[in-house]
């Protein structure tokens, strides 16, 4: 999946950019460069990984035609191979998911089950194409509760510490994880003593793993990291405040289908029926549920401070999957023919839902192989409103027009396409509804449902009409009246 496509379709997989440009930085010994990667502090730490991605994608390119990165060209003809090794991160969260099960009691079992589930998540599955810090960070807080869960000790506590700070370095859009996973820390050792121990270590770990990262970018950016660090926590406002509480669940919803209809009814079934054994483990989940969507009501709805995303909540997954884990086991235990019914269910749901992943095209990808066999065509949007982006390119062949090849955002009114033939049509990314809780308001998700927003390649009635470079998306008002296009 990786290899057919996808990087560069989201804004957040720019980031990434900062981490090749760190590892360049770091191999070419340009002290000036490192310290200028480094006082940004927009998810500050995902260029450190990145930068650890780019080396062995620079290893894995000596094996293509474009090992010679002195050629800056060559670094894009190989970033397949970097979104490649930074997916795997999406499998390391598989092992970490299971192993928090086993670490919180779970037998064998239950926590295949809880495996189960989370390799059939479409959540956990979708962006691991795409070069977005959001699996690599889940996998930090994933491993900060695998850590503190397992022993009590001050070591533990604070090492737990630590890797719930650094998930949010490596992904500010989960901050709500550091307070969610420090009151689970403290809860699931409450009985202990002493009582002081943990809260101290972990308190140490927290403020160890925020500050640290915040010093470092001090020290390379000085006043300015602060001042950027300001306006940067201001900027969570695309989209609507209001819908912070309903977003995550119409969200889930067409995220997981069936496939999540289906957990969500063992859930409610398993609890309703076990509700006086129900173990400490599964209230611990419900716990952690319950507490993480608390904070990004409140900071939304309540004091619309940060709006919420579908990327905000895709950390909700693991303990659907957790919960909906032990419920499984719990209802087929003992029973073959329940457990071969669950499995299969679940296996042909995952492969029902995860399937068209494989087939789904990006306007990168479609612009090349345009490029490819037309030539470099003229550029223009059925949208009104959205961030254009031009090619850079000379156009050679003014007869052809490529409509929508980018990402649509914002999107304020639909405009239609040129009049012409159109030689190539294909489904937009958009038009897969989970993509469009990504900033866009429902007033934009309305619009983008009640058009056809594809990408097209037309062979247009009327060249002159459609200049090479459009700064925005024209209007065309009736298909009999070519003078009818306009900005």
């Amino acid at each position: 999946m990786v290899a057919q496509g996808g990087q560069y379709f989201f804004g957040d997989e720019g980031r990434y950019d900062r981490g090749v440009q760190l590892y360049v930085a770091l191999s070419q010994g340009d002290f000036p460069g490192t310290r200028s990667v480094l006082s940004m502090p927009e998810h500050a730490l995902f260029p450190v990984v990145g930068a650890a991605v780019t080396g062995v994608q620079h290893l894995l390119a000596q094996f293509t035609p474009y090992g010679d990165w002195s050629r800056p060209e060559n670094i894009v003809f190989t970033m397949g191979l970097g979104a490649l090794v930074l997916s795997l991160f999406s499998t390391l969260n598989l092992f970490l998911i299971y192993r928090l099960a086993r670490v919180a009691g779970a037998d064998e079992p239950e926590a295949i089950w809880v495996l189960l589930l989370a390799a059939a998540s479409n959540t956990l599955f979708y962006p691991a194409r795409h070069l977005l810090p959001y699996s690599c960070a889940l996998s930090a807080a994933l491993l900060a509760l695998v850590v503190g869960l397992r022993a009590y000790s001050v070591s533990r506590a604070l090492l737990c510490g630590i890797l719930a700070a650094l998930s949010y370095h490596l992904y500010n859009g989960y901050w709500y994880l550091v307070p969610t996973i420090a009151l689970t820390y403290v809860w699931w050792w409450r009985q202990q003593r002493p009582r002081w121990l943990a809260p101290i270590g972990l308190g140490a770990g927290l403020g160890v793993g925020l500050l640290l990262p915040i010093g470092l970018g001090i020290l390379c950016g000085g006043r300015q990291y602060l001042l950027t660090m300001a306006a940067f926590s201001a900027t969570v406002t695309q989209g609507l405040f209001a819908e912070g509480w309903r977003l995550p669940w119409e969200f889930f919803w067409h995220a997981e289908g069936a496939l999540g209809i289906t957990v969500l009814t063992f859930c409610v079934v398993g609890l309703c029926r076990f509700r006086r054994t129900v173990p400490d483990r599964v209230r611990l989940w419900l716990m952690m549920l319950g507490t993480g969507y608390l904070l990004l009501v409140l900071l939304s709805s309540g004091w619309e401070r940060f709006v919420v995303y579908a990327r905000t909540v895709l950390p909700f997954t693991p303990l659907f999957c957790l919960v909906g884990g032990w419920a499984v086991s719990v209802l087929v235990a003992n029973h073959v023919r329940r457990q071969v019914v669950a499995g299969g269910l679940l296996a042909w749901l995952a492969a029902w839902q995860l399937q068209p992943h494989f087939s789904r095209v990006f306007p990168r990808e479609i612009e090349i192989a345009v490029m490819k066999a037309y030539g470099v065509p003229k550029h223009s949007l059925s949208v009104a409103g959205s961030l254009y982006l031009p090619l850079g390119l000379p156009v050679n062949r003014p007869d052809l027009v490529l409509v929508n090849a980018q990402l649509l955002y914002p999107v304020r009114e639909y405009l239609g396409v040129p009049p012409g033939r159109t030689l190539l049509k294909f489904e937009h990314p958009l038009s897969y509804l989970p993509f469009q809780y990504e900033s866009h308001t429902p007033a934009e998700r309305a619009l983008l449902r009640a058009h056809d927003i594809s990408i097209r390649l037309i062979q247009i009635s009327h060249p002159a009409q459609v200049p090479d470079d459009l700064p925005w998306a024209f209007r065309y008002h009736t298909a009999d009246r070519p003078s009818g296009w306009r900005k």
